[in-house]
């Protein structure tokens, strides 16, 4: 892939703002109700890994169709049990291959956490499947790494900082950093001429 210019992060965060409000109650309540079905499933072993990556991809969806100016409920949240089998799949590898870069000197674990940062959006964005998803992010964010790890770095300071006060600041601070991660998304996917 051709190497693409890269976006303004302080665009990115101003985009994810204004997206944010555009319904700021519907996405806190929709991030709320998300905290609160996971930490239930969390109690029992292994439903929340097989709960949390569907989601996190209805989070999404509701995130592009904002954006798009289409219509968006709470149901919306459910929209990636369309998609539960390559999205259970794309996190247990995801998941699998961080750990054993871990594993091998942290730096490989790091990388690869980067750089399938995507690949959720392109499975509930281009209804692509698990592999070509994560292949997918994998060679727009390679092109944009650096850059990229910036962004990733600020939206995850924002969001730490955003849980200190008993993680209230996160039902603000997740859908706005989701958002401006979605901006980078869809400025970088719709320059790339390839995955």
């Amino acid at each position: 892939m051709t190497q693409q210019h890269n976006p303004d992060i302080g665009d990115c965060l101003s985009e994810g703002w204004t997206l944010y409000k555009r319904d700021a109650a519907l996405l806190s309540g929709a991030t709320l109700l998300m905290a609160v079905i996971c930490g239930v499933v969390s109690l029992i072993p292994l439903l929340g890994s097989l709960i949390y990556p569907p989601l996190l991809a209805g989070l999404y969806s509701m995130i592009i169709r904002l954006d798009r100016g289409e219509t968006v409920t709470i149901t919306n949240l459910f929209d990636g049990f369309q998609r539960l089998l390559p999205l259970i799949i794309a996190s247990f590898l995801i998941s699998l291959f961080v750990a054993i870069g871990l594993i091998l000197f942290v730096i490989p674990g790091l990388y690869l956490l980067t750089i399938y940062g995507f690949t959720t959006l392109f499975i509930v964005d281009q209804n692509q499947d698990f592999w070509p998803a994560m292949e997918s992010s994998r060679k727009i964010i390679h092109g944009h790494f650096w850059h990229y790890s910036l962004l990733a770095l600020l939206l995850g300071i924002i969001c730490v900082i955003a849980s200190l006060p008993l993680g209230l600041g996160l039902l603000i601070a997740a859908p706005v950093c989701l958002a401006a991660q979605y901006h980078y998304y869809r400025a970088v996917t719709s320059t790339a001429t390839t995955y």
